[in-house]
Parts: C-alpha cells; structure tokens; sequence
C-alpha cells in the first residue's frame, strides 16, 4: 500500500522540522517529574497544607481556602519548572510576583476584576497593600476575619512562598534535613497570626511531625546505598515506620500534659498587639443625653432619628454600652473582658460577618439615617452583632471602618453615621429584658467594675434605702424601687425657669449632689449612672446602657432615648434592666428646690476636681469643651499623605519598586566584579590562575551553558561548543598550574586577561534576556574556590565560607 501523500516519511522531513520536533521532545523531557520529583511534590504540598490549616480559625467560610490551595500549587508550579530549567533563583521570585499579581485577584482580591477575570488597576493596589500592611491589620480585626476582605491575600502570599520554598530547597539541596525547615517557618508563621483557639492539634502536631519525620528519612535513604545483602532499604523503612509509629504514640499520650499545652499560656501576636484605637478619643454619649430631651437648643426630642425594620417593638436599641466609671463619667472600656476571645483588646476592626457570641433568635434588621436625624460615631446597635453591611453613597468608608467590642455589642465608626447612611445587621435578639419591674429574686455575679472610685457619698443614702433587705440583689431592688416612688423627672427646664438649677452630668460631685437632697431629682443620666454605682458598691457587676426603646412603627425620635443599666447575672449574661424599673414619670416634678443648708451640706461631700480629663470624657451641652488643639498640622512637600492618589501610586507602586530592582542589579554585579578583582590580584599566581579558570565556569553557567559536574578543566572545555578559545586556555591552565617551575604573576595577568575576553565572547553570543539572567545571577559569588597542586583548597575564601568561619567558635 503507497503512503499517503498527507504524511510525509520520516526521512523526508526538513532538518527545521526535525530540530522542532526534538525540542518539542527535550522541553517534555525535561518538564516531566521524575519519581522522586513526585515525592518530594506531594510531602510539599502535604506539609506546607497542613501549616496553612492555621488559618482556619482566622477567616470565614470556605474562600480562604481557595486563596491558599492556590498559591500552593502556583508555589510547586513556578518552582518546578525554575529547577527544571535549572534557572537561577531571582527566577523564582520574578515567576511568583507575577503569579501573585495576575493570579491574586480571581484567587483572592475579587471585588474590582473586570469581566470577572482579569486584574485591573485596583486589584493591583489592593494585592500590594496587603502583601505589606495586610499583615497588621489581620492583627487588629476581629477574628474569625470576613473572607470578603482583601486580606485574603495573606493565605495566597504564604502557601505561595512557603510551597515555592520548600520545593526549591528539595530539589536543590541534598541534605535531608533542610527540606522541613520552610515548612516549619510556615507553621510557626500560621500559629502566631491565629486565635488563642488552636486550629488543629491532631494536624498541625501530629501529622506534620509524622510526615516531617518520614520525609527526612526518604531524603535519607536516596543518599545511601543498600547494604551488601540488598536488604538495607527494607531494614531501614521498618525502622523508619517503627520510629514513627512510637513517635505518634508519645505526641498523643505525652502531649497533653507537657508545658505549654494549657490553653491560658497559648500566645499568639493578637493578644500583644495594641490596635491603632483610642476609645478614650471617642466622647461618651451619656454625657450629651439632654440633647434627646425637652426642651434642648438641638431640638430632637419630636425629631426623627432613625427608622428600624425587623425588630418587635420594645426591643432595646444599644448606642454605647459603658462599662468603666473614672470619676467623671461613665465610659466604654478600653480592655476585653477575660471571656473574650481576644482579651488583649476591647475594639477590633470587624468585616461584613462576626462570629456569632452567646444566645438569642437570629434577626435581619434595616437601619435608615434620615435627613436632620442621628449623626454620632456610635453605631446602634440591637443584641448581639452577627454581621454589618453598609449601604447608599459612603458604604465603602463606613465598612473600613467599623470597630466593634464583643463582649459589649458596641459599635463605633469614627467617621460618623449620618443622614442617607443605611445599613443592614445579623443580629441574635436578646431573650432576658427587664422591662416594667425588677424581679424578686436574680442570682447575680459578684463583681466590681468601679474598685478604684472613692464611692463612699452613697452609702449613706444606700443605707437608709436597705435596711430590711438582706442580699444584693434585694437591696438592689430596695435601691430602684426608692428612686422610682420617691424620686422626680427633671431634665433643667428650661433657660430661666426654677428647674436649671438642675444641672446635667454625672461625675462624683453631680452624683453627691443628687443623693445628697431630700429627694432625688433629674434624669434618665444621673438615674442610670447612680444606680450602677450603687450595684457595683453591692458587688454586682452593672454596666450602664445609651440607647432607645424601638416604639411602634420602627421610627426612634429623640423622647424614645433612654439610660439604663444591665447586670450580671451567674451564667456570665447581662441582663437589661430598662428604665421604666427605676426611673420616675416624667410627669413627677420636683417638690421644691435645694435649700442652702443642703447646698453645704453637700458640698462637704465633693471630692477634689481631677487635674487631668479622664478618658471617654464628653461635656455635655451646657459644660465646657476639653482643651484640646483639633487643628491639623499643616501639610508637608515631603509628606505622602498630602499627594494626590496617583502620583502616590506611581512612586510607592512603580518608581520605587524599579529603583529596588535596579539597585539590587548592581549591588549583585558590582559583589561579582570586586570578587573577580580580588582574586586576580592575591594570592600565588597559581592560586590566580585557577581562580581565573573557575571564574569563566561559573560565568559560563550564568550565561546558561550545562557543564559537567566533576569533571577535568578539557572536560568542560569541550562542553562549551560556542567558545572556540575554550580548549587552549584549558590547557595553558593546567600547564601553569601543573607544569614545571611556578608561573610567574606576570603570566596570571596575562591568562586573566586572556579570561575577560573570552568572558566577553560568551556574552556577545548571547540574547539580552541571558545576559540579563547572567548578571543578577548571584551563584558565581557563593562558588567554592579550586584546589591548586600543593596548596590544599583555595588560597582566598569565598563569601560563603568566609560565612562559616565567622559563625565558627
């Protein structure tokens, strides 16, 4: 049968076609693993997997897992096809910034891709800022982190590295123990970024040691020969199963009781590390409380605050809680309570999802801001806070900046939520509100959250309003029924009337004041805050609560705005006690005013003024402002905050990264040159000789030619097919070196100028992108020195060695 015309015979191709066919060949050849490849591929991606598991307990949901998995195969990916190629390790970095930047934004960075797809200009920015500043703001959210954030980026960056690494070393290294060293850093980096919750034991102990251990023993054995029976290989696994398996056994039944292993001396770098929020910035609404009355110069008392969908009314709607008395007002504390996950930190950064805390029926509420409504760095807030996402024009300012304290269900924003701001919030509705009257019997914690205040100007009221109970919580019910049957409702009056005698505030001196008539008088601020005080004297922890009572209908003004306070009961849950259980009508006015008797009478009882504002201090509208400088420093030329967006863009994300790539150019070829100089003109002339021979090899293998490994001086002068001199400075070198008599200096000057030019031959007959390789290769610096007849090894060390002898005692 005749060949068909549409397939040529083999010995009819054209020479071009047989040259691509075999490099089609040679490149499968080469990219192809080998067995041993495959092994070290796998424990890679087996180890380096289980030191990324430490993100479990940081992020939400599943996609931190696609951010991770993927750097870990783009890691083996670019590091397979570097050592393959034999490519210089720079290689390895320019492949995994580029992977890390085209590659980010479908893994991780998905919110500005166009076509869903391809990175545009903001993915960019957003993979850089967090490939730098991510990694303290992972810090300073509250964890589990939400997986829409940028900071996905993190798990991406180190399965990237920490897989190229760790391949790269493999393939690279033949000792067995450096292959886990990578590995290792990655772990320890995973444990110190995550939660004082460990995200595996089993894994990231157990396994990661088991195969740790079996990979150094399988590195091990490709180094040895079998024994002289044949029989080496197989004693050694059994061995090496054997040590395992013991090993295994020990971690799971020592582990547990050794040092460390208790959860209180867990430490992880959150718990260190202070955010940058400085609650004592932020002035405490309960201060400022009579601008939601009537009447006030703000006029908010009929006036629309805010809209709630989604809640039943009464629910009680959290604007701050205020856990911590200095004196002079109640404030939010700058520490988490002890059952806080992170209990080094009260306010944390928080994404659109927080981790659910504590009980209650789940419920989506819709917050409307509008027009001459609230406008307050505080968020409110209803329950516990499962999720926030903002809506309208500001939703992306809003969002990054949203700090929140779990223990408390207080939110702020420091740029404000004002009118057209919309938001939706997850929220667990709380179970357990007292609304109308306290109950007859509580079990309370025991507890104070005011040890350090000299609250002695109460007891003398305290006393007089307990004398039948005989527990706290019933001489906290004593105290509340006192107030609200005895007490009046005044919130000043107005300008000129009888009633402004009664000022606002509740520091130590308005306190006494208040207790220290006949009858109380004032409003839901000084009520709120003397009873917490008084609770806290009876050892009950009792925190006081800024918020509204959500009315019929959703819509809050500013008669809904009320004070109360909430305790501790014995299961560690605050329990809400509204204000209708202490707080008088506002119909029962006064009697009469303070007599100037009283007037002295208390004032004996004022302490001393603070000498410093104490922190989370508001004036209110009828007090003086804090003396404080809010003028901004003028900007600076030199100041890259004061430069517009792009030309910081262009010198932090373009100038400044070339300027870095081009320095580190020359630092790497000027370290070659003054190396090549030394050793041309110290030591023997042998010595200078032999160095000169090696220094054109290692430039050789820069330029990408493959030279024979332990090999004679014609040996791999024969190898290089494009330098025709190759072979006679071959052997003008060993006639030196090995010749009779000792060559002369004269003659090593000579053969190195002999060298430079045929250094010079090698590039002119390379493409720019050899050359490029050739110079930013930094192996030629850590080449070990040549052996000269007579003289033992190298007569001037290399940088490496000179390395070892200083680390050497």
């Amino acid at each position: 049968m005749s060949a068909s015309p549409l397939a040529p015979p083999r010995e009819s191709m054209m020479p071009t076609e047989r040259t691509r066919a075999d490099r089609i060949a040679g490149l499968r050849t080469t990219l192809v693993p080998s067995r041993d490849d495959l092994v070290d591929l796998g424990l890679t991606a087996l180890l380096v997997g289980l030191a990324l598991l430490g993100f479990r307990t940081v992020f939400f949901g599943w996609e931190w897992i696609l951010a991770a998995v993927g750097g870990l195969l783009l890691g083996l990916l670019v590091a397979h096809v570097v050592t393959a190629f034999r490519l210089p390790s720079v290689v390895t970095l320019l492949g995994l910034t580029a992977a890390y930047l085209l590659l980010g934004g479908p893994l991780a960075v998905r919110d500005h891709l166009a076509l869903g797809v391809f990175p545009t200009g903001r993915t960019f920015r957003d993979l850089a800022a967090a490939a730098v500043h991510g990694w303290k703001r992972l810090l300073t959210l509250l964890p589990p982190v939400d997986a829409t954030v940028t900071l996905l980026a993190l798990p991406l960056i180190v399965g990237l590295v920490a897989a190229a690494v760790t391949y790269t070393v493999a393939r690279r290294r033949s000792h067995g123990y450096a292959v886990v060293v990578p590995p290792l850093a990655a772990l320890a980096l995973t444990i110190v970024l995550g939660t004082l919750e460990p995200a595996s034991l089993i894994a990231q102990g157990v396994a990661f040691g088991l195969a740790a251990i079996g990979w150094m023993i399988v590195r091990s054995t490709r180094s040895r020969a079998p024994l002289q029976n044949g029989a080496g290989r197989g004693a050694r696994l059994g061995i090496g199963t054997g040590l395992l398996a013991l090993a295994a056994v020990a971690g799971l039944l020592a582990g547990p009781h050794l040092p460390g292993t208790d959860g209180d001396l867990r430490r992880v770098a959150r718990t260190e590390v202070v955010p940058p929020f400085d609650i004592a910035a932020y002035p405490s609404p309960l201060a400022g409380f009579r601008k939601y009355t009537e009447p006030n110069d703000a006029k908010l008392f009929d006036t629309e605050l805010m809209r709630i969908t989604g809640a039943p009314a009464g629910t009680p709607v959290r604007f701050a809680t205020l856990d911590y008395y200095d004196g002079g007002v109640w404030g939010a504390g700058s520490r988490a309570g002890v059952d806080s996950p992170d209990p080094g930190t009260a306010f944390q950064q928080v994404g659109e999802r927080v981790s659910a805390r504590g009980e209650g029926k789940p419920a989506s509420l819709q917050v409307t801001i509008p027009e001459g409504g609230y406008s307050d760095v505080w968020l409110p807030t209803v329950g516990q806070v499962t999720g926030v996402k903002f809506a309208g024009g500001r939703a992306d300012l809003l969002a990054s900046r949203l700090w929140l304290n779990v223990d408390t269900s207080t939110a702020i924003v420091p740029d404000k939520v004002g009118a057209g701001d919309r938001y939706t919030m997850n929220v667990l509705l709380p179970t357990k509100v007292v609304r109308d009257t306290l109950p007859a019997s509580l079990s309370p914690a025991s507890g104070n959250l005011t040890e350090s205040q000299e609250l002695s100007f109460l007891d003398a009221k305290v006393d007089a309003w307990t004398r039948d109970a005989v527990s706290p919580w019933e001489e906290l019910r004593a105290v509340a029924g006192a107030m609200r049957n005895d007490g009046a409702y005044t919130d000043g009056g107005t300008k000129n009337s009888v009633e402004s005698y009664y000022l606002p505030g509740h520091s130590r001196g308005r306190l006494a004041r208040f207790v220290g008539v006949t009858q109380l008088a004032g409003d839901d601020e000084q009520y709120a805050a003397t009873l917490a005080l008084v609770a806290n004297r009876l050892d009950i922890p009792t925190r006081v609560v800024m918020g509204a009572e959500l009315p019929e209908g959703g819509v809050i003004k500013g008669k809904d705005v009320h004070a109360w306070v909430e305790v501790q009961d014995d299961t560690g849950s605050w329990i809400p006690l509204l204000s209708k259980t202490f707080l008088p009508d506002r119909n029962q006015k006064p009697n009469q005013l303070q007599s100037k008797t009283d007037e002295q009478k208390i004032g004996a009882l004022v302490p001393p003024p603070a000498g410093v504002n104490p922190p989370s201090v508001l004036q209110g509208p009828d007090q003086a402002q804090n003396a404080v400088n809010l003028k901004k420093p003028p900007k600076k030329l030199f100041d890259p905050s004061s430069w517009p967006a792009w030309l910081r863009f262009l010198v932090f994300y373009v100038l400044l990264p070339l300027l870095v790539l081009v320095a580190l150019y020359w630092a790497i070829r000027g370290a070659k040159a003054w190396r090549r100089r030394r050793h041309a003109t110290r030591g023997t002339a042998t010595a200078r000789v032999a160095w000169a021979w090696d220094d054109l090899m290692n430039s050789a293998k820069s330029f990408g030619h493959a030279l024979p490994r332990r090999s004679t001086r014609l040996e791999q002068a024969a190898a290089l097919h494009r330098l025709p001199s190759a072979n006679s400075l071959a052997v003008q070198a060993n006639a030196l070196i090995f010749g009779p008599g000792t060559p002369e200096v004269s003659d090593a000057d000579a053969y190195w100028k002999s060298t430079n030019e045929a250094r010079g031959d090698l590039r002119a007959n390379c493409d720019f992108w050899r050359r490029l390789r050739s110079d930013i290769d930094p192996r030629p610096l850590f080449a070990r020195g040549p052996e000269t007849p007579g003289e033992g090894r190298r007569t001037l060390p290399s940088f490496a060695t000179l390395t070892r002898r200083t680390a050497t005692p």
